[in-house]
């Protein structure tokens, strides 16, 4: 497809997206919030907390969007209903992309703290009593902290003005761009760091899980079995819950990231744009696997749905 063609499907599919990823995730934030058991809430809110940055994208992407315009290292920034008209392309288009991989990386913190917190509940239940509750929220913002200001500093340093790109003949008479450098050194500065970063996550995030049903193995002698398999159940539904921004997020990421590296390759335009749907409307998924894994949504759901087929 020729740059008119990937343009207009991409502002297609995050029409369709935003106007059923939104009104679907919001039905979600209702059901978790309102109909929460009271021994799920602590849990709860780390699934809103992961819910929501992901619902902040589809939100971001309202007001405009980013196209592929490979093999140049560049990017078109769309102003999708005109509301941008006063942001030049080449800022509006590199704050975007900040805002949106910073956006991407709090899902991942989101999911790691999760498990932090159940690897708390679990292995240190009578220790995390006497710590004050303040503590736990420093350290998640910490955490979330850290890693929007990682990806900002990345991204400043990848960061190329029109006037200085190497390679003008890949975007004469194209409008609306804004660049990245090239050059390889820049690249693998960018591309590894951000792999790196999901490495990281990945590391602090099965950590936990396995430290906690190796533990849950050894209470099953000295603590009621039925506590240590609600336990059970509940940290294997968050893996199972897991698995879901794995495959439609993290995934789509590399592979965008490779596209990113090797632009010159034939259809990186079009897997770099199903890369980034992908990326969006992971959360509506994210939503369905959660009323399925939690009984109790799901019998929340199941009562809504007969009430709307009987009404």
């Amino acid at each position: 497809m020729d740059d008119g063609q990937v343009g207009t499907l991409c502002e297609i599919a995050i029409y369709v997206s935003d106007a059923t990823s939104i009104p679907f995730k919001l039905f979600t934030f209702y059901i978790v919030v309102f109909h929460t058991p009271k021994r799920l809430r602590q849990v709860s809110l780390f699934i809103l907390n992961e819910m929501f940055w992901n619902f902040l994208c589809n939100i971001l992407f309202c007001f405009a969007t980013v196209i592929p315009a490979m093999p140049a290292e560049c990017f078109k920034f769309v102003d999708m209903y005109g509301w941008l008209a006063f942001v030049r392309p080449e800022f509006g288009g590199h704050l975007f992309t900040k805002v949106l991989f910073s956006l991407t990386s709090q899902y991942g913190v989101a999911i790691v703290l999760n498990f932090h917190f159940r690897y708390v509940a679990i292995c240190h239940s009578q220790r995390i009593k006497t710590v004050h509750p303040a503590w736990g929220y420093f350290y998640c913002i910490g955490f979330h902290l850290v890693s929007a200001l990682f990806i900002l500093y990345t991204l400043q340093q990848w960061e190329i003005s029109l006037e200085d790109y190497p390679n003008p003949e890949e975007i004469a008479g194209k409008d609306g761009l804004f660049c990245y450098s090239p050059n390889e050194a820049s690249k693998n500065l960018m591309i590894p760091g951000i792999f790196g970063m999901y490495v990281v996550f990945a590391i602090l995030g099965v950590t936990p899980i396995i430290l906690s049903f190796l533990h849950l193995k050894r209470q099953e002698k000295t603590v009621e079995a039925r506590t240590v398999d609600m336990q059970r159940k509940v940290l294997l539904n968050l893996v199972k819950l897991m698995a879901v921004p794995i495959l439609m997020a993290g995934v789509p990421a590399l592979v965008g990231a490779f596209c990113v590296y090797y632009t010159h390759m034939k259809g990186v335009n079009e897997v770099f744009l199903v890369c980034i749907l992908a990326l969006l409307n992971h959360g509506t998924p994210y939503g369905i696997v959660t009323f399925c894994v939690f009984s109790e949504y799901r019998k929340v759901v199941k009562r809504m749905l007969l009430r709307i087929v009987h009404a």
